[in-house]
């Protein structure tokens, strides 16, 4: 009697086949949940961050453009930048500008040039290319100020350039996101406050 009663204790005690299957079972569907919640929020994040990156790069790019054509004297025909000429046209802006002194005053007769320009291998990414006179407090060189755009269009109230005192900037900055185009637009038109 006593080995049944112990067989039995034996018996009861384990878990059985069904028992295991159906833990396995529900942990399975748990596990297939929380996976589908995880891709869901690395899906949003990853959309959110280009979105974001869209809107910040078009918007700084905007906003560049206005300081730099705010601060001009007028629209440039054409400058040379480091060998390479840059043309104000529909697609690029060549700016003088006045020199500034440490104190952020204009230097008598001392001229900056800057071009905004897309890149022409990478056409997504928009530069700055500075040319300064060597007695101003601007920097010479090259700077990124977005790189998703799609479109820069630039117009200019004048059709001959170098008299425009207005000019107007319209940029699309896009990005893909899997099955969908993220896009912003950019518009800002800026009065020339040195215009001679």
């Amino acid at each position: 009697m006593i080995n049944r009663q112990d067989n039995r204790r034996r018996r009861t005690a384990g878990v059985s086949l069904m028992e295991t299957v159906v833990v396995v079972g529900v942990m399975t569907i748990i596990m297939l949940v929380i996976t589908q919640i995880f891709i869901l929020n690395y899906n949003i994040f990853a959309r959110q961050s280009k979105r974001a990156g869209n809107d910040t790069g078009a918007i700084l790019a905007a906003q560049a453009i206005s300081q730099l054509t705010r601060g001009a004297s007028n629209v440039e025909t054409s400058h040379a930048f480091n060998g390479t000429t840059r043309t104000s046209s529909s697609t690029a802006l060549v700016l003088k500008m006045p020199s500034l002194d440490a104190g952020g005053n204009p230097i008598a007769l001392s001229f900056d040039y800057v071009a905004v320009y897309r890149d022409a291998t990478v056409t997504s990414k928009i530069f700055i290319d500075t040319d300064a006179d060597p007695a101003s407090t601007r920097q010479d060189g090259t700077r990124l100020i977005t790189d998703f755009n799609a479109t820069m269009i630039f117009r200019y109230n004048d059709s001959t350039i170098t008299t425009a005192n207005r000019v107007s900037v319209y940029l699309v900055n896009s990005q893909i996101d899997r099955d969908s185009t993220l896009t912003t637009r950019a518009w800002t038109s800026i009065y020339l406050r040195n215009a001679t």
